[in-house]
């Protein structure tokens, strides 16, 4: 959870749902642009009439809709929705949430189409921003393999893999529509743990342990920074932890030095108490260009451009998410001098460096955030309004 991107993306655990899929492929060969912040962002059509776009989540099986989405294109609902229980990352109980019955066809770049039903309905606005449509799983690649370029920001989906492209194969279990598989940490020079983690293409992290796993290794944990997320996951509740540099880590013959990892304290929600011990997110995979063998359970990586980039802490110390003309603290770091000079987690940020939030675009915004000179925030709460000024730096 840390520089400008949304942590602890959608963890789904379902109750008593099976979805339902079929899938067509039209043409070989058609590779999928996609956009990065954290997670992936893929443009998809629905019934072959609705644009939207979707996190594309290999820590999710199947579709899911945001409800605000939904309730623009009502066309979406012709059958009575059902009721069931599911729980999300964020720390908070099983919740009642509405289960679509229709049938929805999803197109992406033309090439591949599944109908999907059972369709979980959440509100995404709050932790992915305004423009989401809702998450597409590994349902989607059924039995094929999924290619990610993360050189060149595009995915492609075909029935075999070049084995000569890539030079790492990793086994993985995959199982109730998600992959798993070990990797070798060393928190210490001399202690080395292998935590059985899920792959989540939706995890803008490195590796975030789970409570249960995190208090087996808190011993050897030093120099630790602590964080708030105002919305932990797609059903709400705020989600706690931290983040540390642990020595090095290995995925298949590749070691990676000096990760920054993060680690859950929640006592509700999915991180609470899971059946794997975290996750693998971005900011590993990212270093890599793989494939994604989901008939013969294999990764396939290479190392791109990005490999020797250094795991770098938050700089600022805090995440707000842009809408139009203002910004959310969405998580907040308790070590950061933008908290300890009086910002908090929900301030509603309306100004920085004295220029209105709606006169900025969203690169605006963040590229402010991201340069090392002195911020001045203009932010209000409970209707009154303040100031508040740092100046960024990694904490860790």
């Amino acid at each position: 959870m840390q520089k400008l991107r949304l942590p602890y993306k959608q963890i789904l655990t379902c109750l008593f749902i099976v979805f339902s899929s079929s899938c067509t492929k039209k043409n070989d060969n058609n590779t999928i642009p996609f956009e990065k912040d954290g997670c992936f962002y893929i443009k998809a059509v629905l019934n072959d009439s609705i644009e939207g776009r979707f996190v594309f989540d290999t820590g999710a099986d199947g579709l899911y809709l945001d409800s605000t989405f939904l309730n623009k294109h009502k066309s979406l609902a012709i059958l009575a929705s059902e009721t069931v229980r599911m729980r999300g990352a964020g720390s908070t109980d099983y919740k009642e949430i509405s289960l679509l019955k229709d049938s929805i066809k999803v197109t992406i770049s033309d090439s591949y189409i599944h109908t999907f039903t059972d369709i979980p309905i959440f509100k995404l606005t709050d932790i992915n921003g305004d423009d989401i449509a809702g998450i597409i799983g590994n349902e989607f690649i059924k039995n094929q393999v999924l290619c990610v370029d993360n050189e060149n920001l595009t995915l492609s989906i075909t029935p075999s893999v070049n084995k000569k492209d890539y030079n790492i194969e990793i086994p993985f279990e995959y199982d109730d529509g998600r992959i798993y598989f070990p990797l070798k940490i060393w928190l210490t020079e001399n202690t080395m743990v292998e935590p059985r983690l899920l792959m989540d293409l939706g995890c803008g992290e490195s590796v975030i342990f789970n409570t249960p796993f995190y208090k087996t290794i808190k011993g050897n944990i030093e120099n630790s920074i602590t964080y708030t997320i105002l919305h932990g996951g797609a059903l709400g509740g705020n989600s706690n932890g931290g983040e540390f540099r642990a020595s090095s880590m290995s995925i298949g013959e590749c070691s990676l030095h000096n990760p920054l990892l993060s680690y859950s304290i929640d006592t509700l929600g999915a991180f609470s108490k899971t059946e794997y011990d975290g996750l693998l997110g971005n900011q590993v995979l990212d270093r890599f260009n793989y494939a994604i063998d989901y008939k013969n359970n294999r990764l396939y990586l290479s190392q791109n451009n990005k490999y020797k980039e250094p795991f770098n802490s938050t700089l600022t110390g805090f995440y707000a998410m842009k809408r139009s003309d203002f910004a959310t603290v969405e998580s907040i770091y308790y070590q950061s001098e933008a908290h300890q000079n009086g910002l908090q987690l929900g301030d509603t940020i309306i100004k920085i460096n004295n220029k209105d939030i709606g006169g900025l675009t969203d690169s605006e915004f963040y590229n402010i955030l991201r340069n090392r000179d002195k911020v001045i925030l203009t932010i209000t709460r409970n209707e009154k309004e303040s100031k508040i000024s740092f100046t960024p730096k990694y904490l860790l």
